[in-house]
């Protein structure tokens, strides 16, 4: 079976104040291509959906070459790369007009019984395809925080925050963290690689804050926090680098 494939154009609502899009707006079409993907090899949502069952992202890392620009095409590509009986892991490529690669990703997936939200064993699945081609960059690993910074500020889950699931939807929880780097960092700064643990669910009437630690001049580690257990919903490591701002008095 071909890879699936979408072929797109980044509209207004997905880029910032600079005219680029925004990483969390690559990855909700990330996700998106890989829903479709998954219910064309009848291990979509519906399917799990009528086994009581769920799909969660567990890890991911992403590497981002290039932003592309409001209207600019593009093309994503995800598959299906493997199993370790318990992980399934998928490939994400998207690239310009031109084929240059914009960003590459590796994903982590888990999946769960609904109500009892235990991790069920891929071999159990009959059906569950093979893989469709090899690693686009590496696997995700696991993220083990050293330090953290006290925060005080929770801010609750909101509705518009929780997804078909009922939790904390993935893209929400990042938003959350790149958000609290503030408007004059993000104007200079860019996210190169990411890489993220999602470690529990957050849910409607959760009260959460972000906790960052700068480990080296590009490189930061963060978590969200929940205040009734003071447990890690996320963690993530991120790598920055200058912004390129066009000048258009150029």
């Amino acid at each position: 079976m071909e890879k699936y494939t979408v072929e797109t154009s980044i509209a207004s609502y997905q880029t910032d104040q600079f005219g680029k899009v925004s990483l969390c707006s690559l990855l909700q079409l990330m996700l998106e291509s890989a829903w479709f993907d998954s219910q064309r090899n009848n291990i979509g949502f519906n399917q799990l959906k009528s086994k009581n069952l769920l799909w969660v992202l567990s890890r991911l890392y992403v590497e981002v070459n290039h932003y592309p620009s409001w209207l600019d095409k593009i093309t994503i590509k995800t598959w299906h790369s493997g199993t370790d009986g318990i992980y399934a892991f998928r490939e994400y490529l998207i690239t310009d007009d031109k084929g240059e690669t914009l960003l590459k990703a590796n994903s982590l997936w888990l999946v769960l019984d609904f109500d009892t939200r235990k991790v069920i064993l891929l071999k159990d699945f009959n059906d569950f395809p093979a893989p469709n081609g090899g690693y686009v960059c590496r696997l995700p690993r696991k993220i083990r925080l050293k330090e953290k910074t006290e925060v005080s500020n929770y801010f609750p889950v909101l509705f518009s925050d929780l997804d078909v699931n009922k939790h904390l939807n993935s893209v929400k929880s990042l938003e959350r963290i790149i958000d609290s780097f503030g408007i004059n960092f993000l104007n200079k700064n860019e996210i190169k690689s990411l890489e993220i643990n999602y470690l529990k669910e957050g849910h409607g009437g959760d009260f959460l804050a972000v906790s960052v630690n700068k480990k080296d001049e590009n490189t930061y580690e963060g978590s969200l926090l929940r205040q009734s257990d003071s447990a890690d919903l996320i963690s993530v490591i991120m790598k920055w680098r200058e912004r390129e701002v066009k000048d258009d008095n150029q």
